[in-house]
C-alpha cells in the first residue's frame, strides 16, 4: 500500500520498496527501487547530484510516496509496471511499446504456424524472440517453401471443399481436403521442429537417406520432391555458417548522437542470426549506460527467458551490477553476461552497433521543444506543456459513432497511449439522437477524465477539443466533474474553408480576459503553435477515420442474426444453409423458422420478431 502522507526521511524503512517523487502539483516526476529505502531516498539529499538531471529533479520533489516490497526482486517488477504505466518525466523510458514477435506452431491435429505477440496464453510451442516482424514473415516464408506446413485459419480450413492457390504453388500440402494423412503432416511438423531448433544438418541428413531410397526404389518423382527441399534449405542456410559464435545469444549495444539516444539489439536464435532491433529511448540524455541497459534488459527479460548469452559493451563493474539484475530476475537461469574486448563475439558487437549508428544518423532530430514553447507563449501558460492530448469524434450518417484520443509530446507522437471509444449507445445514455456531436463528446470525455482521475492514463497538461465553444463548455464540465480542474483545454474551431491558418482557438481557463472560457485566437497560418496543434488535431482525426472505417468494413461482414440471444456461430450457420441464405430466413414464417436443425419454437418466434421489428 502506498503511503501517500508526507514523508521524513529518517522515518523511512530500511526495506526493498518502490518509492515515487512528487512535485508540487503532486504529479510524478520518478520511480524508483531500493534495496533499502531509507538509504537509497536519502541519498538524494545528502550531497548535490552530479547528474543535471537529477539536480533538476530534486529541484521539484515536493513529497516522496513509498511502497514496501517483500524483496528487491518484487520491487523490480512493481517499479517496472509503474513506470510503464505513469510514464515520469524523470525515468529513462523505451520508445518501443510492442512485445517480441514470436513464431508460433499451434496445438490443434493440424498444427498451423504463425506470428505472434502477447502472454503466451494460446495453447502451442513459441519459438523466439524475432528482432521484428520482418524476420517472422521471412521465416515463415522459407518454411512454407519448404516445410509446406498451412497458414489459413481454423474456421477456413474446416470448409475448404477444393485446395487453395497455396497447395498450387506447392506452399502446403491441403491437409484440409484430406490430401495428405495426419501421420504425414505430423512428419511435416516434426521436420519444421527440427529446423526451428537449428538442426539443419539432422534435417538435410535425413532428408539425403530418404531421397536415396526413393531413388533405388525407382520413386523418381519424390526423389526429385527431397532433392529440391534439400537444394532448398541449403540456399537459405548458405552463408549463416558461424559457428564461432553462440548458438542463442544477444548482443546489446547503446548509441548516443545528437539526434537521440538508442539501444541495438542483435539477436541469435538456434544457430542463425535473425537480426537487429532498434529501440529508441527518450528522457536519457543524462541517464549512463548502467540506467538505460538496466531498464532496457527489465523491459526484454522479465517475461522472456534470457538467452545463453548476452554481450555488451559495459566495464566490469556494469557489467556486475547487470549480473545482478538478471539474478533478480531468473534466479535459475545459466545465462552469462559478457563484455567481450576481441574475437567474434566482440565483431558481432561491433556490428550490432554499427547498424544502430547508421539508423540513427539516418535520422533528423524529431524534438519538438521550440513548437511546445511557442504555444506555450500564445496562450499564455506558466510553462511549457511536455504532453499534449487531442480528442476527435467520427460517425458514419449518425451511425457507428467512434471517438480517438492521441498523445504527443516533445519526441512526437506517443502512440502508446492512444485510446478509442465506441459510442453506438450514447443515445441510450443521454437524451441525445445518433451523430450529436455534443453527446459524443461528453460521453468520451466522461470515460477518458474517468480513467485519469483514476491513474490508469497519464494526464496531458494541454488538452485539444475538436470544435467550439459548445464542444469546450462540455469538456470544462467533463473536467470539473471528474476533478480534474487545472486541467488546460483548448477548443480548435475550424475556419469557414477548412484550411490550415483560419483556425479559431477557444482556451477553457480564466487567465486570458477573467471569463470562464478566454477571448478567441486566430494565431495565423504561419504560427509554429498552430502547426503543432494541426499535426496533434489531424492525429486525432486520423486515428478516429481509421477506426470508424474499421468498424463499417466489420460491419459489412455482419449478419442479420448476429446479437440474437441464443443464435451462436453454429445455429447461424444451420440456419443460413436450411433457407439458402439469409433473405431464406428473412421470408420464412415461425413455423418454418422452428424446423430448421437445433431451432426451438420458442428461439424461432425471437428470431422472427428481430428480423421482422
Amino acid at each position: 500500500m502506498w503511503i501517500e502522507a508526507p514523508v521524513q526521511l529518517n522515518t523511512l524503512p530500511h526495506e526493498p520498496g518502490v518509492y515515487r517523487m512528487l512535485d508540487a502539483n503532486r504529479k510524478v516526476l520518478y520511480v524508483g527501487k531500493a534495496r533499502s529505502l531509507r538509504k537509497r531516498v536519502s541519498s538524494y539529499f545528502q550531497r548535490r547530484p552530479d547528474s543535471p538531471r537529477t539536480q533538476a529533479m530534486v529541484q521539484q520533489i515536493r513529497d516522496i510516496t513509498f511502497s514496501v516490497t517483500a524483496s528487491e526482486a518484487e520491487a523490480l517488477v512493481l517499479e517496472h509496471n509503474l513506470i510503464k504505466q505513469l510514464k515520469p518525466r524523470y525515468n529513462v523510458l523505451m520508445k518501443d511499446s510492442k512485445s517480441y514477435p514470436y513464431i508460433l506452431l499451434t496445438d490443434e491435429a493440424y498444427p498451423k504456424l504463425h506470428l505472434y505477440r502477447g502472454k503466451r496464453s494460446v495453447a502451442g510451442e513459441y519459438f523466439g524472440p524475432f528482432p521484428n516482424a520482418g524476420a517472422v514473415h521471412a521465416t515463415l516464408h522459407v518454411m512454407q517453401n519448404v516445410f509446406r506446413i498451412r497458414d489459413c485459419e481454423y474456421g477456413v480450413f474446416n470448409n475448404r471443399s477444393r485446395p487453395c492457390m497455396q497447395h498450387q504453388i506447392g506452399r502446403c500440402t491441403a491437409p484440409c481436403c484430406d490430401l495428405v494423412s495426419r501421420d504425414e503432416y505430423g512428419e511435416q511438423v516434426n521436420e519444421v521442429r527440427v529446423f526451428l531448433k537449428g538442426q539443419d544438418e539432422k534435417l538435410l541428413t535425413a532428408w539425403q537417406a530418404e531421397m536415396q531410397m526413393a531413388s533405388n526404389a525407382m520413386q523418381f518423382e519424390k526423389a526429385a520432391l527431397l532433392r529440391d527441399r534439400i537444394m532448398a534449405l541449403r540456399t537459405v542456410l548458405a552463408g549463416s555458417d558461424q559457428s564461432n559464435l553462440p548458438d542463442n545469444a544477444d548482443a546489446i549495444s547503446i548509441i548516443r548522437q545528437s539526434t537521440g539516444v538508442l539501444a541495438s539489439i542483435g539477436v541469435r536464435r538456434a544457430g542463425r542470426d535473425l537480426g537487429t532491433h532498434n529501440v529508441r529511448i527518450t528522457q536519457a540524455a543524462d541517464a549512463d549506460d548502467l540506467e538505460i541497459l538496466q531498464i532496457l534488459m527489465m523491459e526484454r527479460y522479465r517475461t522472456d527467458t534470457p538467452p545463453a548469452e548476452i554481450l555488451l559493451s559495459v566495464s566490469e563493474a556494469d557489467c556486475a551490477e547487470l549480473k545482478r539484475l538478471m539474478r533478480l530476475l531468473h534466479p535459475n537461469s545459466r545465462s552469462d553476461l559478457l563484455s567481450p574486448k576481441r574475437g567474434s563475439r566482440a565483431t558481432w558487437l561491433k556490428q550490432t552497433r554499427h547498424s544502430g549508428v547508421q539508423l540513427l544518423s539516418s535520422r533528423k532530430s524529431d524534438d519538438q521543444q521550440p513548437a511546445f514553447a511557442a504555444l506555450a507563449e500564445l496562450l499564455k501558460l506558466e510553462s511549457v506543456p511536455e504532453l499534449i492530448a487531442a480528442v476527435d469524434n467520427a460517425h458514419l450518417g449518425g451511425k457507428q459513432t467512434v471517438a480517438a484520443i492521441t498523445f504527443a509530446n516533445w519526441q512526437g507522437t506517443q502512440k502508446e497511449l492512444y485510446r478509442r471509444y465506441k459510442l453506438d449507445g450514447i443515445s441510450a445514455d443521454k437524451d441525445v439522437i445518433e451523430g450529436d456531436d455534443y453527446g459524443a463528446m461528453q460521453a468520451v470525455l466522461t470515460r477518458f477524465f474517468r480513467a485519469i482521475a483514476e491513474d490508469s492514463i497519464p494526464c496531458p497538461d494541454l488538452m485539444l477539443i475538436d470544435g467550439g465553444r459548445g464542444q469546450l463548455a462540455i469538456a470544462i464540465e467533463c473536467a470539473h466533474d471528474a476533478g480534474l480542474h487545472d486541467l488546460k483545454l483548448v477548443a480548435v474551431a475550424k475556419g469557414a474553408s477548412r484550411k490550415l491558418g483560419e483556425e479559431t482557438l477557444w482556451p477553457g481557463w480564466n487567465n486570458l480576459d477573467g471569463q470562464g472560457i478566454g477571448s478567441a485566437l486566430k494565431p495565423g497560418v504561419h504560427s509554429p503553435a498552430l502547426l503543432l496543434i494541426a499535426r496533434v488535431r489531424d492525429e486525432a482525426h486520423r486515428f478516429a477515420g481509421a477506426y470508424m472505417r474499421k468498424r463499417k468494413k466489420q460491419s459489412m461482414f455482419n449478419s442479420a442474426l448476429d446479437g440474437i440471444s441464443g443464435i451462436g456461430p453454429a445455429k447461424r450457420t444451420a440456419l443460413l444453409k436450411h433457407f439458402g441464405g439469409i433473405e431464406g430466413v428473412k421470408k420464412a414464417g415461425r413455423s418454418q423458422l422452428a424446423q430448421a436443425p437445433g431451432i426451438s419454437e420458442a428461439l424461432a418466434e425471437r428470431i422472427f420478431i428481430s428480423l421482422h421489428k
